[in-house]
């Protein structure tokens, strides 16, 4: 160490003429959070094979503490906190209903940021309320792509003011080089933010979900189903909701992808979130997923 190195750390620490000076970390904007248990009943239980939750941010999955195939019961512990986990079952007639995080990217940053502008006294971020124009310029953006992919389903948007959550089907049915009569599918989350110009796609963010590249006859084997109400955060103190769920007794496809049906299917979207509800003036696009 240099000669005006060491004076410059015998000033630091000892502040100067006037005596030493208590150095003091920030204290944490965050406390470190608490594991908890998921808890819930999920019916009818004896149509469930098997039970599972997993973690759309880092893909890990967990087995129930115990299930009750009498009652439908289960209890999953032990669970990292401040986090989201999407509950799953697999029916005894080849269904998979799952749930489905439909948060933005970096949700729990998002919410420090807020407790920490708010301990700084600095203004909020720049707002945005979400409404039906917004759901119907999302929409267009995925009926308007041209790429590898061609058919497109929306399932659900949810808004979160300026940012927005899509869980979109994808699809390519032509043959593929030399592979003909291939299905290629995915299943994935999209993002977007509003920008002062409009809506943008977060580029590099999404998350695939389910990724399948298969014949026909296996294609129409799939049958997988999102509800949001399966999806439980458990918060930084460890408490999480009781989940309470009944199966449908049909599948539905506007939540996802039924066995045996066709790769060309029509459904409308879920649209979450909404904050205002504006009435269109452009008239209906044929074939356009619709808005409840």
């Amino acid at each position: 160490m240099s000669f005006f190195a060491r004076i410059l750390c015998a000033v630091l620490l000892t502040g100067g003429p006037g005596g030493a000076v208590d150095l003091k970390e920030d204290v944490p904007a965050a406390s470190t959070p608490r594991s908890g248990e998921v808890t819930g009943t999920i019916l009818p239980a004896k149509s469930i094979s098997r039970m599972f939750a997993v973690s759309r941010e880092t893909g890990k999955a967990y087995s129930p503490t115990s299930f009750d195939k009498k009652t439908g019961k289960f209890v999953f512990k032990s669970l990292p906190g401040d986090a989201v986990y999407d509950l799953g079952v697999w029916t005894s007639d080849g269904r998979t209903i799952e749930g489905i995080d439909l948060s933005p990217p970096d949700a729990r940053l998002l919410r420090l940021a807020v407790k920490r502008r708010r301990e700084l006294k600095l203004p909020p971020e720049r707002s945005h309320k979400f409404g039906d124009d917004d759901v119907r310029e999302l929409q267009k953006f995925v009926r308007d792509m041209k790429d590898f992919m061609e058919e497109k389903r929306v399932l659900y948007i949810h808004g979160h003011g300026r940012r927005a959550t899509m869980l979109i089907e994808l699809m390519r049915t032509r043959g593929f080089h030399s592979s003909q009569g291939t299905i290629i599918w995915r299943v994935e989350l999209w993002y977007f933010e509003h920008k002062f110009g409009g809506w943008e796609k977060l580029a590099n963010q999404e998350k695939v979900l389910r990724r399948e590249r298969t014949t026909p006859d296996g294609w129409r084997k799939i049958g997988v189903e999102y509800y949001p109400e399966l999806s439980v955060r458990v918060t930084s103190s460890g408490y999480a909701r009781p989940v309470k769920f009944t199966i449908p007794a049909t599948p539905d496809a506007s939540r996802g992808r039924p066995a045996g049906t066709e790769p060309k299917l029509k459904s409308d979207t879920h649209v979450l979130g909404l904050d205002i509800r504006q009435p269109s003036s452009a008239p209906a696009q044929p074939g356009a997923t619709a808005v409840p």
